[in-house]
This record gives C-alpha cells, structure tokens and sequence, in this order.
C-alpha cells in the first residue's frame, strides 16, 4: 500500500504559498456563548497533557460523558479531572498517581461545570 504524505511546512517567504491567517476562535471554538478559559493550576492532569500554567478551552454546552476531562466543582472549588461513570457512580480521576481520584461523598456537592476541549501550552523561549 502506498504511503501518502503531507507537507507541514510553509513554503518558501519568496513565493506565494497559499497560507491565509487563521482565526483561533474559529479553529478551536465551537460555541462561542458557552466557551470559557480556565487557567491550570497543578499537575493532576499531566499524563493527559495537561501541565500547571496551561490554559484550557471549556464548552458549557457540550453534554459530559464518560473519559471527558471536565472542569468540576467539588465543595466550591474548580477541579480539573476525567469524568469516569458507572452506571449511577460518578468519579472524578487524575492522571498523576500523586493526586487523589474524587468520589462524592453523600453530602459532597460535585457539579460538572464544562468539558475542556483543547488545552494551549506556552512554551518555553
């Protein structure tokens, strides 16, 4: 079977290469009402990719299930996780083995708040 491939560069500054400017809200936004950024704050997430410092995109609109990472609220505190159901179970799971997995408890209150996304990392320069 032939390999196809692509080209990622962008062409040669002397010609014209076609490249037009891209809109980041229209690349990474899909509801533009419903859409918030959240800045990361440790590194619960960071076998997802996730780092402390990143800055996440959250869609309100878009409906949680199951292996989403999510923004919830745990007792009036944001919270980055993996939402993981089982049947009527809910938790709320880290990456990083060092951070806890959240299960609520009877009285806890736990709200889904958004999902994430896309995550936008600053790199180092």
């Amino acid at each position: 079977m032939p390999r196809a491939s692509v080209a990622i560069g962008f062409g040669s500054p002397s010609q014209d290469s076609g490249v037009g400017r891209l809109d980041l809200n229209d690349v990474l936004i899909r509801n533009p009402l419903a859409t918030f950024l959240m800045r990361v704050s440790g590194s619960a997430m960071r076998e997802a990719g996730i780092d402390d410092g990143d800055i996440v995109l959250v869609d309100r609109s878009v409906r949680p299930v199951s292996g989403h990472i999510v923004i919830a609220v745990v007792d009036d505190e944001f919270m980055c996780r993996r939402l993981v159901t089982h049947g009527s179970s809910l938790r709320l799971v880290a990456t990083d083995p060092s951070c806890a997995d959240v299960v609520p408890r009877a009285a806890q209150e736990l709200q889904v708040w958004g999902v994430v996304t896309n995550a936008i990392k600053a790199m180092p320069v």
